[in-house]
């Protein structure tokens, strides 16, 4: 007697939906963990099974998601890249639209500028644990993906220079890094220097304070 192989039938559409639903969940909630462990432990500190644990999910469950440690960690650094990327251009899109609409008003589109870039590492702590570590593992390796926005630094240096600042026409390679070393030494060295001063640079009054230094340092005469 002839059997005839029946075909699978697929689940509920709902049913389908949900598992979709639960493995995205499942994905957010890995890369959440393995940012904040990479954050606080580095690379090497972390493993999968811990953040696996942190995630609430099964052990294996990074693995096949991401593949390898090295995986997850890149796809961790690709998501803070893009949340960074998106916020900065945000915030140079509004400078500019304070120059176009008061030309001779700089201070106010320097403000925008760094207080912007200011607000967002306030925003993500991670991001700048992420990115201590990573430069101290990477001692030695200059190779691979670049941890900046090139074109954030070039609408960055261009703001300025329309702003009056006049070392972006001078050293705009130059100002870009003294512009991201006042901005992001005070958050990374809060704990000893900072600290050791009775500060706190995490505090939103120190960073107010910091960015009125940084626009009168940028336009001395303003």
């Amino acid at each position: 007697m002839k059997t005839t192989r029946q075909t699978p039938v697929a689940g509920p559409p709902a049913k389908r939906a949900r598992k979709v639903r639960d493995a995205e969940r499942s994905r957010i909630a890995i890369l959440d963990a393995a940012e904040q462990l990479f954050a606080d432990l580095g690379f090497q500190g972390a493993s999968l099974a811990a953040i696996a644990e942190r995630a609430y999910v099964s052990v294996g469950l990074p693995g096949y998601f991401f593949g390898s440690k090295e995986d997850l960690y890149h796809e961790v650094l690709q998501r803070v890249f893009e949340r960074r990327d998106a916020a900065l251009e945000l915030v140079a899109t509004e400078a500019e639209q304070l120059l176009e609409a008061s030309p001779g008003d700089g201070e106010a589109a320097l403000r925008r500028l760094i207080g912007g870039y200011v607000d967002f590492l306030l925003d993500n702590p991670t991001f700048v644990s992420l990115l201590t570590r990573d430069a101290l593992e990477r001692v030695g390796r200059r190779e691979g993906q670049p941890r900046h926005s090139q074109r954030f630094a070039d609408r960055m240096i261009r703001i300025m220079a329309q702003a009056g600042v006049v070392e972006a026409d001078e050293a705009p390679e130059q100002l870009f890094l003294s512009l991201i070393g006042m901005c992001y030494f005070p958050l990374e060295h809060d704990a000893t220097i900072v600290a050791g001063m009775g500060q706190r640079a995490w505090a939103q009054a120190f960073q107010e304070k910091r960015v009125a230094h940084i626009v009168r340092l940028l336009r001395p005469s303003a």
